[in-house]
């Protein structure tokens, strides 16, 4: 196997585990080539073994693949990349001690990884047309967060009754969902088609700024009406170095929610809830423009 070969399995492994189930579906869902500044037959062929990006091309990939810097993710692709450039580990060997194996990790560790497993084995990744679809408006995006989150079928008096739209507007919405290949619908009654999945959040891409701007202001409308369950507040001083080892621990904890899922639970019994983290720079004092969600 050459090298480029090596690393081309390596991203597509990757890709993969992120949730992406084929490379087309990649490129489209994080906005192609204007996300990715390639075409997709060159993406293609990455993953094939037959080029190799360039360093800046390497890093935007792994943005839109939403591999944070210094996880195992990150550094296993960039073993591949640098590998295929040097033809070998042995230069590679001097940054870091290889990694210990599985039955030697601490128990903390161990259950991290068995955590991460878990995770990956949920998540999926929609197309972009997928966002614009669900989040065309407020009715049609909650509509599909409540089939995304109840297994099995929903009345349209149900989804009238809990979110208190009008039978009219939820008909339109349900329409808006089926055709983008969100859910399945029969009479009066729907389905989603990805209950008891994570969905991967859209990388932060040019492509996605409109879907994301969308989301953002849906969500911002809904909650406005919306009881809050628990909040946890703290100020603390840190270097960007600490702040994003800190993120990478704070999406694990929101990540892990997902574990806690019972799409198929008691509607009765239960309740569907946004877990929303979020970090501020307070001081020192920046007017900036806020970032989509």
């Amino acid at each position: 196997m050459n090298n480029s070969k090596a690393f081309g399995n390596a991203l597509s492994k990757i890709r993969k585990e992120q949730g992406f189930s084929s490379a087309h579906q990649f490129f489209k869902s994080v906005g192609g080539s204007k996300s990715l500044g390639l075409a997709f037959m060159s993406y293609w062929d990455m993953e094939r073994g037959k080029i190799l990006p360039k360093s800046w091309r390497l890093k935007a990939i792994m943005a839109a693949l939403d591999i944070a810097p210094h996880t195992p993710r990150a550094q296993e692709l960039l073993r591949a990349y640098f590998r295929a450039l040097s033809g070998s580990d042995e230069l590679i060997q001097f940054l870091a001690a290889p990694a210990a194996p599985a039955q030697n990790l601490p128990g903390r560790e161990l259950a991290e990884a068995a955590t991460h497993k878990a995770l990956a084995q949920l998540t999926v990744n929609l197309t972009l047309d997928q966002w614009k679809a669900r989040t065309r408006d407020l009715v049609t995006h909650i509509c599909q967060c409540y089939l995304a989150n109840t297994s099995g079928w929903v009345t349209v008096k149900e989804l009238t009754d809990v979110t208190k739209f009008k039978p009219a507007a939820v008909k339109k919405a349900l329409k808006t969902l089926e055709d983008g290949g969100l859910i399945e619908l029969a009479k009066d009654k729907a389905r989603g088609l990805f209950a008891g999945k994570m969905i991967q959040l859209l990388p932060v891409t040019p492509a996605t700024a409109m879907v994301r701007h969308a989301i953002k202001k849906n969500w911002d409308a809904w909650l406005a009406g919306s009881s809050r369950v628990a909040m946890k507040r703290l100020t603390v001083r840190m270097t960007k170095a600490g702040l994003n080892v800190y993120r990478q621990h704070l999406a694990k904890a929101v990540n892990l929610s997902a574990l806690y899922d019972s799409a198929e639970e008691n509607r009765q019994a239960s309740a569907i809830y946004l877990i929303d983290a979020g970090i501020f720079q307070v001081l020192p004092r920046e007017v900036v423009k806020e970032e989509e969600a």
